[in-house]
């Protein structure tokens, strides 16, 4: 059946549309290493290449995928260019990199752009094409530290698995991971993606490997420690606290890394007073009480007076949880733009027109037509000023939920 359906996969009329900068005259690879570019990848890759005895199989047979999310930090793409692209150089290892080119990336291969398939790499495209900040800003919103980590689903495992199924062609392959010894529990999950063609593996567990032992063994390899691969606005590295040391002291170093953080939370924050950027609590809070960074809240705020705004109507409807109504289940958001100008000319318009209840929130300005409420089901509205980045975007039954909600609480319904 597999032989069958090789000339399908190699014919032109078959390649998947957007997959087309795929080296197509490449073999079958048999192993396919997820590489994060952090520790634990690059100590399994590093010990692939100088010691045989760790590897099953030829490194002719290895394809290293990796899916760039375009916030990567800086740091992330000198090490691995100096550190690990010339031993994958030396060993002719293909490496491939990929991207999004939109906002979804389809199974089909659509929204995907590659960036480099190469047995010669000797730079990585952290830059990306459509960034995963540029999904946050346009939402709305900030990566969530818990739940599903969809920011990676979206940005990297939506990117990948069309790739990998083009580039094995209905063939068998070991699909390698690099959870180390602490996440056994990552691994299991990973298992149950297991179909008769792909095989999860994850050497670190094998070898009993922990973080440490990876990065002791990198120094020993290359000479020097890499750092933990993270976008530089990462809630899981802000949340921890040795990550989050690192992340402070690169942010005082790279102000443009910080930025990019503080716009996120920024806008985040203006339509939701609860989406501070490390699980709840907030970025700009954290760097103006760390006594190092007012440089960079200052260049944020000047950068913040130069962009242009827009004002927002916002409408959140809160609704109770089946098991316990005390607490709420889920949460349905309708954004709307009412106009765009200058940052002070959209505060002038918000405290004018909408003025009875203003709420001044550090750098950001609220006026509330509706609170929500300590019970649910709860309404919210609300009009808000940030930078002009976030899109339309309103659930097709939204109105309808909204108005059935209203004459629940026996509250008014405005249009």
């Amino acid at each position: 059946m597999i032989a069958e359906t090789l000339p399908l996969f190699d014919s032109p009329r078959a390649r998947i549309p957007g997959l087309d900068g795929l080296n197509h005259d490449e073999s079958i690879p048999k192993v396919v290493l997820g590489f994060g570019m952090g520790v634990d990848s690059c100590a399994i890759l590093l010990r692939w290449l100088t010691d045989p005895t760790s590897r099953n199989f030829d490194l002719d047979d290895l394809a290293v995928v990796t899916a760039q999310t375009g916030d990567e930090k800086a740091t992330a793409r000198t090490e691995i260019e100096k550190l690990v692209l010339p031993l994958m150089r030396a060993h002719r290892i293909r490496l491939i990199q990929v991207a999004r080119s939109e906002r979804y990336a389809t199974s089909t291969g659509k929204g995907i752009v590659v960036l480099s398939d190469t047995r010669s790499p000797d730079r990585m495209f952290t830059e990306g094409r459509y960034k995963l900040s540029d999904e946050m800003l346009s939402a709305g919103t900030v990566p969530q530290a818990g739940g599903a980590r969809l920011c990676s689903v979206h940005a990297k495992g939506d990117c990948l698995d069309p790739v990998i199924e083009r580039i094995t062609r209905g063939r068998p392959y070991r699909h390698v991971l690099g959870f180390e010894l602490h996440e056994q529990s990552r691994a299991l999950k990973d298992t149950r993606f297991n179909t008769a063609l792909r095989t999860g593996e994850y050497p670190l567990i094998d070898w009993q490997w922990t973080r440490q032992d990876c990065q002791d063994f990198i120094v020993d390899v290359v000479g020097e420690p890499i750092s933990k691969s993270a976008c530089v606005y990462c809630p899981f590295a802000l949340s921890n606290k040795t990550s989050r040391i690192e992340a402070l002291q690169r942010y005082a170093e790279r102000p443009d890394e910080a930025a990019l953080a503080l716009t996120m939370e920024h806008v985040a924050l203006a339509l939701n007073a609860n989406q501070g950027l490390i699980a709840g609590k907030r970025l700009i809070d954290l760097l103006a009480s760390s006594g190092q960074h007012h440089h960079v809240l200052t260049a944020f705020t000047d950068e913040l007076d130069r962009t242009e705004h827009a004002l927002y109507r916002v409408r959140r409807i809160l609704r109770p949880s089946k098991s316990d109504p005390t607490k709420m289940a889920n949460a349905a958001r309708a954004v709307e733009r009412i106009a765009t100008g200058s940052r002070g000319a959209m505060l002038t318009r918000l405290t004018r027109d909408y003025g009875s209840d203003v709420e001044v929130d550090g750098l950001i300005t609220r006026a509330y037509l509706r609170r929500r409420g300590d019970q649910f089901p709860a309404l919210e509205e609300l009009y808000t000023v940030a930078p002009a980045v976030v899109t339309d975007k309103q659930h097709r039954n939204f109105d309808d939920w909204w108005s059935d909600t209203a004459r629940a609480l026996e509250v008014p319904a405005a249009a």
